[in-house]
């Protein structure tokens, strides 16, 4: 009687923890206005991104941008400034045309030439192959020399709007799939701005749509560098530095500010300048570069201190991209073009500015691979807000007009007062109906995984009831294979001694003799925290030979321990599913949850076989 009372007692204990996490788990996501206003806003900037995008391009395919192959800088000379040929592109137009470093242009034609912006105005005139006429002063001595402007080498935009595209595809993909996890809003703005800056080129004429292309790109280079060190920082959660100083994250961006204030009086209230332009240029790209390598180290700093093996696969990835992409863009674009302008794209300089295509691939492969995101268990709710928010756009303006036409009909001096009434009502009736798709979408595309989270979590509360060990083992593991359609399994009961194991029930494991099962010892860190995973079973090279082995034969990514008040009594070994992905988040902390109605249920059928 009173082994049976302990008994009671300590499943009460457990089942208190373990139900409140069922709940949590279980318990359906509540939306806000800001989230809804946040979709509206996001929806209406990717659109205006996109169009803006499309139609740069066009103007961009439509204008040839006349190029003489020489950078020119304005030089006060005589009391008057001049331009002078500061670099001349081997074998270009300039070049061709006799023209050296050191020389003054005097003029154009008969027009006199005095700043860049007189030189482009005739340039454009001219347009491209057309043959104008240099005035050229050389110590002292006037020349002419006849230079037929190229088109300029737009090549390397193609290449930088496909990663433009590629960001945003990944972006919306992991918005969508994934639009209530942490950072999903922070990663999906940080694509966008990257959207802007690799797609949004002016075309040099400056006209209306072309300044509004020229400031677009350059909040988009401002901005891009601090995102993504403001996504480093807090990702996967805020370093312990930054939680102690908050005002870290917002100092972030204050060299953006100075930077876009600097701009702003460069262009509006200092003479145009091509020394000026370059220098700022150049400062933002110092800018760009820096920032950049300091979220690379952030994360090499993450991924070396991932407390768990599934957070260091995650991190490895996106770790590695994030290098792969900058090492090569900082090397052999952004530290030569601090040195000197890039007269002309080289093959090296193209090839480091498509090296970032990395960074949103290498993120994307590990949301998908290793659910960094989670992206996949959460698309249900991410169609819900579609849904709900289509359903909410068409209900709100019905309800205002019907309200508004009620009000306005029967009492005429509620006004304004009566549109506010029913737009909060409308506000109001969203959650509800939220929820009605919420549950209607889970029920008609979700079925199978709407129904098994509350069919294991009733399986694992009636465990109890059955005292034969090897046949509640045997339920365990039909009805875990089952429903989470993994390709193995396997359940190890604790022995007498410390830290012995032996193989209890499994299905699909092949070797199940001459086991070294010590590499599962509670003590072990992964192990208390949860659950020990291998990303490869074939490459546990922290474990000892034996274990190694014995890991490699049995393919089980995942062991959950099964504790009961600090007691291990099992191990739930879980290989992949069956199209071998790995288990998403949620699927592994329902198993850590279950773990503990398991771990209680052996203890009892293990006391009842005693008695």
């Amino acid at each position: 009687m009173a082994m049976e009372l302990l008994l009671k007692e300590e499943q009460h204990s457990v089942r208190r923890g373990t139900d409140e996490r069922v709940r949590v788990h279980l318990t359906p996501m509540k939306g806000d206005f800001q989230l809804r206003f946040s979709a509206v806003l996001l929806g209406l900037l990717t659109l205006a991104a996109v169009v803006f995008a499309w139609l740069n391009f066009r103007q961009e395919k439509q204008i040839a941008v006349p190029y003489d192959g020489i950078w020119w800088v304005e030089r006060a000379s005589d009391g008057a400034t001049a331009l002078e040929a500061r670099r001349v592109q081997p074998d270009g137009p300039g070049d061709r045309a006799g023209i050296k470093p050191g020389d003054r242009l005097i003029a154009v034609g008969d027009l006199p030439i005095r700043n860049t912006a007189g030189l482009m105005r005739q340039l454009y005139r001219g347009g491209v192959y057309s043959k104008l006429v240099y005035s050229i002063g050389r110590n002292g001595v006037q020349l002419e020399a006849p230079v037929i402007p190229e088109p300029a080498d737009k090549s390397l935009n193609d290449g930088l709007r496909l990663i433009a595209l590629i960001y945003l595809l990944i972006g919306i993909y992991v918005l969508l799939r994934r639009w209530t996890a942490p950072k999903s809003m922070h990663f999906y703005i940080f694509c966008l701005v990257s959207f802007v800056f690799y797609s949004f080129k002016y075309t040099g004429k400056l006209n209306q749509f072309d300044e509004m292309i020229y400031w677009g790109n350059v909040i988009a280079w401002l901005l891009q560098p601090a995102l993504f060190l403001h996504f480093a920082l807090t990702f996967p959660e805020s370093k312990r530095f930054v939680a102690r100083r908050h005002w870290l994250l917002a100092a972030a961006y204050l060299p953006a500010l100075a930077l876009l204030a600097l701009q702003f009086s460069a262009y509006f209230f200092s003479g145009a300048s091509e020394l000026l332009r370059w220098n700022l240029d150049r400062l933002q790209m110092f800018y760009l570069a820096a920032y950049f390598a300091a979220a690379a180290g952030v994360l090499w700093h993450s991924y070396r201190h991932a407390e768990t093996p599934i957070l260091r696969q995650q991190m490895k990835w996106v770790t590695r991209g994030t290098i792969l992409a900058i090492a090569p863009f900082t090397l052999f674009y952004a530290i030569p073009y601090l040195l000197a302008p890039v007269a002309a794209p080289t093959l090296a300089t193209k090839l480091s500015v498509l090296s970032l295509i990395f960074l949103p691939l290498t993120f994307g492969y590990a949301i998908v691979r290793y659910r960094l995101m989670d992206v996949d268990i959460i698309f249900k709710r991410g169609m819900a807000y579609t849904l709900a928010t289509g359903a909410i756009v068409a209900v709100y303006f019905g309800a205002v007009a019907a309200a508004a036409e009620i009000i306005h009909a029967r009492i005429p001096s509620a006004g304004t007062a009566g549109l506010i009434i029913a737009i909060i009502i409308t506000a109001l009736l969203f959650d509800p109906l939220k929820n009605v798709i919420q549950e209607r979408i889970d029920r008609l595309f979700y079925r199978t995984r709407y129904d098994y989270r509350r069919t294991l979590v009733e399986f694992g509360r009636d465990l109890n009831s059955e005292t034969d060990l090897d046949k509640m083992l045997s339920a365990v593991v039909d009805r875990l294979s089952s429903t989470l359609m993994v390709d193995k399994l396997a359940i190890f009961l604790a022995g007498d001694a410390p830290g012995q194991l032996t193989l209890a029930k499994s299905f699909g494991i092949v070797h199940t003799q001459d086991l070294d099962l010590s590499f599962l010892s509670l003590n072990r860190g992964e192990m208390g925290t949860g659950h020990l995973f291998f990303d490869n079973t074939r490459q546990a090279l922290r474990e000892t030979p034996s274990a190694q082995c014995t890991i490699a034969q049995l393919e089980l990514n995942y062991y959950i321990p099964c504790t009961v008040q600090n007691r291990m009594i099992a191990v739930m070994g879980l290989g992949k599913t069956m199209q071998g992905d790995f288990l998403s988040s949620e699927d592994v902390q329902l198993l850590e949850t279950l773990a503990g109605y398991i771990g209680i249920a052996i203890q009892n059928a293990r006391l009842y076989a005693s008695l």
